[in-house]
């Protein structure tokens, strides 16, 4: 009995179609509007054809022909624009290259960024929640330092993170 070995890699798609229009100096607006969510549409399985696409183009049939039966796309938010793809260890870099050459969703501009790569799928999730859990806290402390924990409009940060679903830790 042979043991696959696995890699996953954490990934996130950003958007950079909505910063047209926005000044570089609002970084933590920026940050915001880049995590935008993708098209309702995208789900697990027209993710796993793209990347499929991505390699066959940029790889040939041979990039192709060495992870088509291990290539798996385990997690995927359409909200948080986060996923997790399975391939074998020895050719994570490919799926990973792959990843990175797609460049539109749906006919959206969008970038690929692999955030982590893991041999367990459950430090793949905690470095995500830990990668959230700190980008929260950073909008947190950005606006209390501009607004004195208030937005614009006079509503908390909190009930702006109820409004996403945000819990408290």
């Amino acid at each position: 009995m042979v043991r696959l070995k696995t890699r996953y890699l954490a990934f996130e798609i950003l958007n950079p179609d909505s910063l047209d229009g926005i000044s570089p100096i609002s970084s933590s607006q920026n940050a915001i509007l880049l995590r935008q969510p993708v098209s309702q549409n995208l789900n697990v399985r027209i993710l796993n054809r793209l990347i499929r696409e991505s390699i066959e183009l940029n790889f040939g049939d041979y990039g192709l022909g060495v992870v088509a039966s291990t290539i798996t796309v385990k997690y995927f938010s359409p909200i948080t624009c986060t996923g997790i793809v399975r391939v074998t260890r020895q050719h994570f870099r490919l799926v990973w290259a792959a990843l990175t050459y797609i460049n539109k969703l749906e006919g959206q501009n969008v970038v690929i960024k692999v955030n982590r790569v893991s041999g367990t799928i459950k430090k793949c999730e905690q470095a995500m929640i830990s990668r959230n859990q700190k980008a929260i806290s950073v909008q947190r402390s950005r606006n209390s330092a501009i607004s004195g924990f208030n937005n614009d409009e006079g509503e908390s940060v909190d009930d702006f993170e109820d409004e996403l679903g945000v819990e408290d830790l």
